[in-house]
């Protein structure tokens, strides 16, 4: 099991007067809140920002789960002065071409007691049923058919194919049209069921890199939830410290009750830290701009004009936003706005819960 009291990252350099201060983010898995969003126009920083602290979290041997859902972690789009630390780091997954393990259908400790089996099919069910527009009857319907499968997961190692072959084979008309509708997605042979006892997390110190970038966008918005759902629930039951990251985070659901927002409001409790990435404040609903809100770290690169006012919001109290408005204007390429109450400037040992400007760059340790 790997386990670490504390993980740090240098963000780069605070200025105050003609002095410059080093900024580093300090956090203790299971007791901080190790949440970090970042957002900010495209070409402001924020992914460069995103894979330096991607890197140094590896380094201090924190398994890095990231999801790839538009090429933005491909080998072209790392930064170019981080790339041979990033390569040498990364473990990448082709989720179109290769199959990968999960114990997607293995009931997992609740409590004191275990899952059953329709609790664990309604799980999985939920997500796909819900990105591809189900009623509560369609979500109750498909849920019988993989509760079975869950029941005989021994003999079921293909997920996805197995899930078809029990809908199109049934004897009701309605749960073979289910099987219609969800044939795009369930004709993929996406993911591999673990054997009991074992677990498809990935606990190696590297960033490990799943790519659905290559499906359509609602195959694609379901594959990464039902990963984000594994991982969720593996981590909950082997309590292992691990941080999650999303770029383009506004393509995926944030709302209440979703994966992403549990991660959020809950990863603390099971030492799950999350890096959420973000072009724009304006395309989440207000429920999923009040999840990112409860983020324990907030990263605001230059925000597109429209958005300066929606920013200014979540980074201050309403006596300080018109200051706040007038910083984000002026903000260059890799500066940002900084709200963490996680934060060390210099050598202080309290760490700053304002909200201060700051000027990202590498760390030598890692760029030489």
């Amino acid at each position: 099991m790997i386990s670490r009291p504390e993980i740090q990252a240098f963000l780069g350099t605070y200025q105050e007067g003609a002095e410059k201060f080093p900024v580093h983010l300090q956090l203790h898995p299971g007791v901080d809140p190790s949440s970090i969003f970042l957002t900010g126009s495209s070409g402001s920083g924020k992914s460069t920002a995103g894979q330096c602290m991607a890197i140094q979290f590896a380094k201090q041997r924190t398994p890095l789960l990231a999801l790839d859902l538009g090429h933005t972690l491909s080998p072209d789009h790392i930064c170019p002065p981080l790339s041979s630390e990033f390569e040498a780091l990364a473990i990448r997954h082709d989720l179109y071409n290769e199959s990968v393990a999960t114990d997607i259908l293995n009931p997992k400790p609740c409590g004191s007691n275990t899952e059953s089996p329709y609790d664990t099919a309604y799980g999985l069910c939920q997500i796909i049923g819900q990105n591809n527009r189900f009623g509560p009857a369609q979500i109750a319907s498909l849920t019988a058919e993989v509760k079975t499968i869950v029941e005989h997961r021994e003999i079921c190692p293909h997920i996805f194919p197995s899930i078809l072959k029990a809908l199109k084979s049934s004897t009701s008309a309605n749960v073979r049209m289910l099987g219609n509708r969800l044939e795009p997605l369930l004709q993929h042979d996406v993911f591999e069921r673990r054997q009991n006892g074992s677990s498809s997390l990935p606990i190696s110190p590297h960033i490990h890199i799943f790519d659905v970038s290559s499906y359509p966008d609602t195959i694609r918005t379901t594959l990464a939830e039902l990963l984000l759902y594994d991982w969720f629930r593996s981590a909950r039951a082997l309590q292992i410290p691990i941080v999650i990251m999303v770029d383009e985070v506004q393509n995926l659901r944030l709302g209440r009750g979703t994966i992403l927002n549990r991660i959020i409001t809950e990863g603390r409790k099971f030492s799950i830290g999350s890096i959420l990435i973000s072009q724009s404040l304006k395309g989440f609903a207000p429920d999923e701009q009040l999840a990112l809100s409860q983020t324990g770290t907030k990263l605001f690169f230059k925000p597109p004009l429209t958005e300066i006012r929606a920013c200014s919001e979540m980074l201050a109290e309403p006596v300080r936003r018109s200051g706040t408005v007038e910083l984000l204007k002026k903000l260059k390429v890799g500066q940002c706005l900084l709200l963490s109450d996680f934060t060390h400037i210099g050598d202080s040992l309290q760490p700053s819960s304002d909200c201060i400007q700051v000027s990202i760059n590498f760390p030598t340790s890692i760029i030489e």
